[in-house]
């Protein structure tokens, strides 16, 4: 009997893990612009708890490595790269920006409000269906955080943007790379506007270059535009990779995203629209 009973709960645990799984893989697919009053709900009570897993294997980790290691050297390094981060992207922001303002006054109002909305963040999960979508961080509502917010990697490269559902301290960022993604983009030598989107395999199509259109190169680098209102001009995003004829109206043009997997653990969120900063 009592292997019975054993048997039973055993099979009760691996249904609920299952069940678990396929609502958070459910939770994690980009629903567009409309999101359900079901898929908010569901996000704010199972991304905490996916929170809680991955801050419980990050935190044996650093136990680990801090115990075999040197703790102050480490805890040193930490500090200095958070701080490497914010001073980059403050850099990046102020790069450009400050091109547009021209009296002492309204340079230093620039460089409150960009100092005051560089919010540092953590990756705690990835779109389990299809990485190349979308991600959550360790921030939400609490910190400011709404729609259609920045999103840069730690050496100031465009990641994408905040999307629905965010809740109180967690929030979704939609990556370039979703095909479902549209960003305004120029080229960085010829000023050649397209959109750029995800391709489905992890880079990025530029689209909309006209097939007489030769100013353009390989090797070429892409920066925002700023003409879609979300993601302030000269942000860069990626390189152009490969360009194809076709015999209808556009090119075909691949371009690889700057940041790359790996860059994606530590994150920025600008929390400043695009028309406040220019």
């Amino acid at each position: 009997m009592p292997s019975i009973l054993k048997s039973k709960k055993s099979f009760i645990i691996l249904v609920v893990l299952i069940i678990l799984q396929l609502i958070l893989i459910s939770i994690q697919i980009p629903g567009g612009e409309n999101v359900s009053l079901f898929e908010k709900t569901v996000f704010s009570v199972f991304s905490p708890l996916q929170h809680g897993f991955t801050s419980l294997f990050r935190g044996a980790n650093r136990l680990w490595v801090n115990y075999f290691t040197l703790r102050d050297v480490t805890q040193d390094n930490l500090a200095l790269k958070q701080e490497n981060i914010f001073l980059r992207e403050e850099n990046t922001l102020l790069r450009d920006a400050l091109m547009q303002f021209r009296t002492e006054e309204e340079i230093i109002k620039l460089l409150g409000k960009i100092h005051d909305n560089i919010l540092p963040v953590r990756t705690i999960g990835y779109d389990q269906g299809n990485f190349i979508r979308s991600l959550t961080i360790n921030r939400g509502k609490n910190d400011g955080l709404g729609k259609n917010m920045m999103v840069l990697d730690r050496y100031g490269n465009l990641v994408g943007r905040t999307i629905e559902p965010i809740s109180s301290r967690q929030a979704r960022i939609q990556l370039v790379t979703d095909i479902e993604s549209g960003v305004s983009v120029i080229s960085q030598e010829r000023n050649v506007a397209g959109i750029l989107s995800g391709d489905g395999r992890g880079g990025c199509q530029l689209k909309y270059i006209l097939s007489t259109e030769t100013g353009l190169r390989v090797g070429e680098k892409v920066l925002t535009s700023g003409m879609d209102g979300i993601y302030p001009p000269k942000i860069q995003v990626g390189e152009i990779v490969e360009i194809r004829e076709t015999s209808g109206l556009f090119k075909n043009i691949t371009v690889k995203t700057e940041y790359t997997l790996k860059d994606l653990d530590n994150l920025v969120v600008i929390r400043i629209k695009a028309e406040e900063l220019f």
